[in-house]
């Protein structure tokens, strides 16, 4: 008689009451599927960003319990898994950084039902395998002179190489001190080669709109506080405002610009002047009117109907009609 085939991913007795600690019942081993993931490392990204290793170790601390997904979908219905350890690895190579690799790694679990089969098998099989971390960091500095990316851009570019202590390094955004560890998701193409990581940021309080266009150039989700959100909002509601205000002026002068074209140039048609004063913006339209106007009053001098006409004549000549 042959043994019963060992079901993969079997928690072991230690692993099973961790879990328990996580579900509502209590479970029993063959219930369960359970995996290892290296959610992210210290190495320099595609996103030209890197954690620190203490950043690592904070996040081992607050990856615990929390829910894995697809794309960081934010769709409870998308919820697969959820780890229950993590912990940082040493490693033995160096990284680009010059630092001994480290990489946080997960044990998660999801429970063994007919619906999952296929995640399990793809799992097993190393199909689903690249994952991405949504996070937030407190600090993000330019890995050559140390700057405060969150404050604004410095002189270095990312990716770029520059002479940092005699040797040439590749700058890149050192991120620090994470704040808290939103979910963890199953990708296709993560940021890291070895795991995969894309990081949504929380912006300080008191962010402004320099703070946000800098995480934003990055290519970086944001995410802000509620009373930053608010303040940011109504910036944007009157910023609207003034565009459409600043649109409609500029219909107006280029309605002027018009009338002013056919008045000094009248071999032109209607539309061989909205032509020509189309693709004027701005300053560029503001001098274009100027210009005709002084034309126009070179040209064609305007007077008052009523305005008494200019004469040539002599004052002097009418002495003899003096009394």
């Amino acid at each position: 008689m042959s043994e019963k085939p060992t079901l993969p991913g079997v928690p072991t007795e230690e692993e099973l009451q961790i879990i328990n600690k996580l579900s509502r019942r209590p479970l029993a081993p063959e219930e369960v599927f359970v995996f290892s993931v290296v959610l992210c490392d210290n190495e320099i990204d595609r996103d030209n960003e890197r954690f620190t290793v203490p950043a690592l170790q904070k996040l081992a601390e607050l990856y615990v319990g929390k829910t894995g997904i697809f794309d960081h979908s934010g769709q409870g219905r998308d919820q697969c898994a959820r780890i229950f350890s993590c912990t940082v690895e040493p490693g033995e190579k160096t990284t680009a950084a010059g630092e001994r690799y480290h990489c946080l790694k997960a044990r998660a679990y999801m429970p063994r039902t007919e619906s999952n089969r296929d995640l399990m098998l793809e799992i097993d099989a190393g199909i689903k395998k690249e994952v991405s971390v949504g996070c937030a960091t407190a600090g993000r500095t330019c890995s050559v002179c140390g700057a405060d990316l969150r404050r604004g851009p410095c002189g270095h570019r990312l990716g770029r190489y520059y002479v940092k202590d005699g040797a040439r390094t590749k700058c890149h955004a050192v991120l620090s001190d994470p704040t808290d560890a939103y979910e963890w998701s199953f990708v296709a193409v993560p940021a890291q080669p070895a795991a995969g990581v894309t990081k949504a940021h929380r912006l300080k309080k008191g962010a402004d709109w320099d703070a946000l266009l800098a995480a934003l150039k990055e290519g970086n989700a944001v995410t802000l506080d509620p009373v930053d959100a608010e303040g940011l909002t109504k910036s944007l509601q009157a910023l609207r405002e003034r565009a459409e205000e600043g649109a409609r002026r500029l219909d107006e002068m280029r309605r002027e610009a018009k009338r002013l074209t056919l008045l000094t140039q009248p071999a032109l048609d209607g539309e061989a002047a909205d032509r020509l004063v189309a693709p004027m913006e701005g300053e560029q339209l503001k001098a274009y009117v100027d210009a005709c106007r002084r034309t126009a009053a070179e040209r064609l001098p305007l007077r008052p109907q009523l305005a008494p006409a200019k004469t040539t004549a002599d004052p002097s000549a009418d002495d003899n009609y003096r009394i």
